[in-house]
């Protein structure tokens, strides 16, 4: 489900624009004692600013809209298009390499979320990295692709924030998947280590990140399966996750990719069995 639109038009008439104002004659003065006007002058500023943030939010909601998104579990067949995702956010430093994705994609698939837009090869988004990578977003229709164009890619740790262990792959993982060491995935962790949230830059600022990681915060919580979401993060991008109601818990001790993030947590209200 899409997050509701909170700029209906029920919000255009706002209770100060209700608000009576006083005519200036032709001959008052500019600038009285009282400084009514310069009063009057900011208000009115202040609400052509308000209505052109409104029409900027209005337009990134039909953007987003436009597009139909809608999530689904990702699986090794959506590898492909996971990858180009990750290389075109993503500098070569920090990203994901393909064999870690071919293991969380195979240990833990069901922690793993994309977001996909049905998109037909005449559209303008044809010419976006992971649409040659998409496959049918249905049999009745083969020339439609199931288009991935934001994702969140995580596995579980015993630890309550994300270490360099927690994102390493387990050893012999494909002879034994019960991983009792403290690198990689742990399916008996309590907190979910998130390795990426990523949108395609061509579809950024539509407010996709915030409503993949809201569908992906209800699906982990309701599950039951850990107490908590983690992930690491730069300065630039705290505010952000503190939005999506994450908690800095400081400088991270993670030297991946140079080191410098901030740790943060998002702890689930209610804590699922074996918590």
């Amino acid at each position: 489900m899409m997050p509701q639109d909170l700029f209906s038009d029920s919000l255009v008439a706002s209770p100060e624009s209700q608000t009576p104002r006083l005519d200036v004659s032709e001959g008052s003065t500019a600038t009285g004692n009282d400084g009514y006007n310069d009063f009057t002058i900011h208000r009115q500023e202040g609400k052509r600013s308000s209505a052109q943030q409104l029409r900027t939010n209005r337009a990134k909601v039909n953007e987003r809209n436009d597009l139909h998104p809608y999530v689904q579990t990702l699986s090794l067949s959506n590898l492909e298009s996971c990858v180009a995702l990750e290389n075109a956010v993503f500098s070569e430093l920090e990203r994901c390499a393909r064999e870690k994705f071919i293991y969380r994609l195979t240990t833990c698939p069901e922690l793993c979320l994309g977001l996909f837009s049905s998109t037909p090869p005449n559209s303008p988004n044809a010419s976006i990295p992971t649409f040659s990578t998409a496959r049918p977003a249905d049999s009745a229709s083969p020339d439609l692709k199931s288009v991935l164009i934001a994702m969140v890619i995580s596995t579980k740790t015993m630890s309550p924030t994300v270490t360099d262990e927690s994102m390493d792959v387990a050893p012999n993982w494909k002879i034994n998947l019960s991983n009792t060491s403290i690198h990689g995935h742990r399916e008996d962790g309590r907190t979910i280590a998130i390795h990426s949230l990523s949108v395609l830059p061509a579809f950024q600022g539509r407010g996709l990140g915030k409503t993949i990681m809201k569908a992906y915060q209800q699906r982990m919580e309701t599950s039951g399966i850990a107490d908590r979401m983690a992930l690491l993060a730069h300065d630039h991008l705290e505010e952000m996750y503190e939005g999506m109601g994450f908690e800095n818990k400081g400088k991270s001790d993670v030297r991946f990719a140079g080191g410098g993030w901030n740790s943060l947590t998002y702890e689930f209200a209610e804590h699922g069995p074996g918590s």
